[in-house]
């Protein structure tokens, strides 16, 4: 017998073994033709049968009969304890369900055993227990059939995975009694006093952070005082844990399991389902609780689909198997029970974390404090950014790395970037104030928009402004002007001074047929942005924030829809959004009504073209001395974006023709640039310029 088994478990193995004892007799008093012959080797002899016998522990002289046998086990499943006791009763198990587990068990634990079996099926190949066994050893004949019902689907056996049952080898459709019954590992190394975790819920187990948040003085009192219940004496033991940083959740939950004096499993329970299915992931996740005996966290369960979620919550309220049950989520799960919605970091505590990780760096006070205010992280994210930017530093000198504020909004950029790809395209911004030409009030009004992200610490959280609003806390602007007037240029310059990520959405990734499609499509980008603090830059808005209209069928119900959506995401978002717009008198007034910022880009005057012809050319451009800038401000009324194409066309034109860029190449260029915008060109508007435009 194996050294060290619980004294429950080894009684039920030496049960099995007296009962396969008596059927090697029952076989042999009905004349089984099992004897030697040419193909020894390929069963077991009688020869062999009575060695294994021999050599199975306990007394075999005066055999008893089957049913005393039977009463045995009976016995035993009424009076074990520990992890034969544990397993019945998390399985709501009958005496005959021990004894189909502790004839799987057996072979499990010893190879002699497995061998004895496939002599009393009368086939050395059939060496694991068949289903026809265990009703003839287990249960008297007038029951043979009823009992078969133990081994469907949503009997305990099989619905808590305790046992598989597999076909023979190239038969899919074998018959019950034929086929086998395997015991599930996870189960079989419990009753035999292994403590590894379950193999198939192995990849999905998550091992605890090394950093735990410290927890909101009011949070952490109710979790105080719901740990001291403890909470694995609530009906049912189900507690449900959100907010935005995981450090926070995980210490939570620690401060919970501890109280109850349990351990802590943590399984990524929507990626368990992804790859074993809910029941499997379900099953495995709750059991492994009470073979650990251990609290678990069921992470993840806000990103579950609706029925999946619904089927989580009926299968708590109904078994929860674990003795404590954790539900992690982002955002608050609807679970009936006991929830605690525990916050994001404040800005201090984000100021605090931050300066107690750059302890010893030469990184100004200021500096954390822009970072604090900047980014919206978690205290892992805040971590994994310091440790980001210190390899940064490392790469640039590693001699004497020294971090500067740079590494660390890079890296911090990195912790908070979202997953946009499908719906956006990031704008890596490479743009500077000097490179904006606009109006002085419209300059002035994009100063005053990075002003607000940059001191909304001191006014929503010091001077108590937050507290007045019911909603976000983000910043909503319109940029209106023509098409190259310097829109996205703007938002590109506002991202750079303030260190965010700048994300254009794609419309056309956005807008969707499909009913439902697009509010989905949208409520992923607003959450992924929430979490990466990123600006959302909407060009082109009025296709997807236009007037709402009167409703004459289906389809304008649903376009309204999709705007008052818009309305309510952009009001609950706190950070901030920029609308890009062509035509604004397209837009619904209930968004104009909203915005913080409505910022006017018109057509540049003379003056203001001249300075983006001058700035748009570099220094190492090769212009000839005739290049007349005068003339082509003055006469050519265009947007800086079309300036630029002109630029650069004319570059290529110089390029081609010798290497240097000379008047008749920027004429060339415009002409080009306005037969693209569709507009009617004379020779009089290119005065004596004209002579370019002949061919040569």
């Amino acid at each position: 017998m194996i050294p060290g088994l619980d004294p429950d478990v080894a009684r039920g193995i030496a049960l099995i073994h007296r009962l396969l004892v008596l059927e090697v007799a029952r076989m042999r008093e009905a004349g089984v033709p099992v004897g030697e012959d040419d193909y020894r080797g390929l069963y077991v002899s009688d020869a062999e049968a009575d060695r294994l016998v021999a050599a199975l522990p306990g007394p075999l002289a005066d055999s008893p009969t089957h049913s005393a046998y039977r009463r045995e086990v009976g016995e035993l499943h009424a009076s074990a304890c520990g992890p034969l006791a544990r397993l019945c009763a998390l399985g709501g198990l009958d005496a005959f369900d021990l004894g189909v587990l502790l004839l799987a068990l057996a072979a499990e634990a010893d190879l002699g055993t497995e061998r004895l079996i496939g002599y009393v099926q009368d086939d050395v190949t059939k060496k694991r227990p068949r289903v026809e066994l265990a009703l003839r050893a287990l249960t008297p004949a007038a029951e043979f059939h009823a009992r078969r019902e133990h081994f469907a689907p949503g009997a305990p056996l099989r619905r808590l995975h305790l046992v598989s049952l597999l076909d023979e080898a190239g038969n899919p459709q074998t018959p019950l009694l034929a086929r086998a019954i395997a015991l599930d590992p996870r189960v079989a190394g419990y009753l035999l006093g292994e403590r590894a975790l379950d193999e198939a819920l192995h990849p999905f187990v998550v091992q605890p952070g090394e950093m735990l948040a410290a927890l909101e003085p009011e949070t952490a009192e109710r979790v105080a005082a719901l740990a001291a219940l403890p909470a694995a004496t609530l009906a049912p033991p189900v507690v449900a844990l959100s907010g935005p940083d995981p450090a926070a959740r995980e210490t939570a939950a620690a401060m919970l399991a501890t109280a109850s004096n349990l351990g802590l499993v943590r399984v990524d329970f929507a990626s368990a389902v992804a790859d074993l299915g809910f029941d499997e992931a379900a099953v495995r996740s709750l059991r492994e609780g009470a073979f650990s005996e251990a609290a678990v966290v069921i992470d993840g369960v806000d990103t579950l689909s609706q029925s999946d979620g619904e089927r989580l919550r009926n299968t708590l309220t109904r078994a929860p198997l674990a003795p404590l049950v954790l539900l992690g989520s982002r955002v608050p799960f609807n679970w009936p029970g006991v929830r605690i919605e525990l916050p994001g970091l404040d800005f201090e505590a984000q100021q605090a974390s931050w300066n107690s990780l750059l302890a010893g760096e030469d990184v100004a006070e200021a500096d954390v404090a822009a970072l604090a205010g900047k980014f919206r992280l978690t205290a892992h994210a805040i971590a994994a950014a310091v440790e980001g930017a210190r390899g940064h530093a490392r790469w640039r000198d590693p001699a004497a790395p020294r971090i500067s504020l740079e590494d660390l909004q890079a890296a911090a950029r990195t912790q908070s970037t979202p997953i946009l790809s499908d719906l956006a395209r990031k704008i890596v911004p490479h743009y500077a104030w000097d490179d904006i030409i606009l109006p002085a009030d419209a300059r002035e009004q994009l100063r005053e928009m990075c002003g607000f992200v940059e001191h909304r610490h001191t006014v929503y959280d010091l001077w108590g402004m937050g507290r007045k609003l019911a909603m976000g806390k983000g910043i909503l602007a319109l940029f209106a002007g023509s098409s190259g007037t310097g829109k996205t240029m703007s938002a590109d310059v506002i991202a750079g001074t303030l260190g965010l990520d700048l994300y254009k959405i794609d419309l056309s990734g956005i807008v969707s047929k499909y009913i439902g499609e697009t509010e989905k499509n949208l409520a992923t980008i607003f959450a992924e942005a929430e979490t990466a603090n990123a600006i959302l830059f909407f060009d082109e808005a009025d296709a997807l924030f236009g007037k709402r209209s009167e409703v004459k069928d289906a389809h304008d119900r649903y376009a309204n829809i999709e705007t008052a959506y818009l309305l309510q995401k952009m009001e609950e978002y706190s950070g901030m959004v920029i609308l890009a717009t062509n035509l604004k008198s397209n837009l619904d007034e209930a968004f104009l009504r909203r915005l913080h910022f409505v910022v006017d880009f018109p057509m540049p005057e003379e003056e203001d073209r001249l300075r983006i012809w001058r700035a748009t050319v570099p220094a190492s451009l090769p212009v000839s001395p005739d290049v007349d800038f005068g003339f082509l401000a003055r006469q050519f009324k265009i947007a800086g974006g079309n300036i630029r194409n002109i630029v650069l066309a004319a570059a290529f034109m110089g390029a081609g023709e010798g290497g240097e860029v000379h008047m008749g190449h920027f004429i060339r260029g415009v002409r080009r640039e306005y037969q693209k915008l569709g507009r009617m060109v004379t020779d009089a508007e290119f005065g004596s310029y004209v002579g370019f435009l002949r061919p040569t």
